[in-house]
């Protein structure tokens, strides 16, 4: 009867998280919200070990690895077409600094490291698969992240955009096609966020790409 309710009351903040995300979908503090009620949830244990039958992320999380702390400025004097200049320009021309995107609790567990490694690779997997920062291609993304890391996160913000989409009588089309995209493009690719991708900022995008077995663009 005990884990039962407290199974019960996670879910009621995930849905109270939920709600709070649909009311304002373009807020990053919502979006936070329903990542902490995640979090602690079964499926992210099931997240958990999905990650970990990868060789390389396993191998990752033995070893602790961490990037390197950002320096947008520095990243800015690469060459263009390079996986860091690329990264740089999108937050710059978002107005985003690292700070912003990264999580300031310590590691303690396997689980506390996949949950930082989502967040700081999440806008280098925007410049890695192409997909823009709209609406329709943040969802494109998130389909992405559902098939290459079975997250739960990314169920509940695909089914929160849908259901604004619904909300404001917006068409689904295009979200349904880049939610398809998306998911066979992470069920085609190796698994980004294994890799030390930060150690490759210096490398062409393209190659990147080619490496992860990603399209080249976006095309439709």
């Amino acid at each position: 009867m005990q884990i039962k309710l407290g199974e019960r009351l996670q879910s009621l903040k995930l849905l109270a998280s939920l709600a709070a995300f649909l009311k304002n979908p373009g807020s990053l503090d919502s979006v936070l919200a329903i990542g902490a009620n995640v979090k602690d949830s079964p499926m992210a244990e099931q997240m958990a070990r999905h990650l970990m039958e990868n060789p390389d992320f396993a191998q990752l999380v033995k070893d602790g690895w961490r990037p390197q702390p950002i320096d947008l400025s520095a990243l800015q004097t690469l060459p263009d077409g390079t996986l860091g200049r690329c990264y740089a320009d999108q937050l710059v021309s978002l107005g985003i600094t690292p700070d912003t995107l990264l999580d300031p609790s310590p590691i303690n567990n396997e689980r506390d490291y996949i949950t930082h490694r989502l967040k700081e690779t999440h806008d280098i997997a925007h410049v890695l698969t192409g997909f823009g920062i709209d609406g329709v291609s943040e969802l494109g993304l998130q389909g992405f992240n559902l098939a290459q890391n079975r997250s739960p996160l990314a169920v509940m913000l695909i089914f929160g955009g849908m259901l604004t989409a619904l909300q404001k009588d917006e068409p689904l089309a295009p979200m349904l096609r880049a939610l398809a995209k998306g998911f066979q493009m992470g069920l085609d690719a190796e698994l980004v966020i294994a890799r030390k991708l930060e150690e490759g900022w210096d490398r062409p995008l393209n190659e990147w790409r080619n490496e992860l077995k990603l399209p080249s663009a976006i095309t439709g």
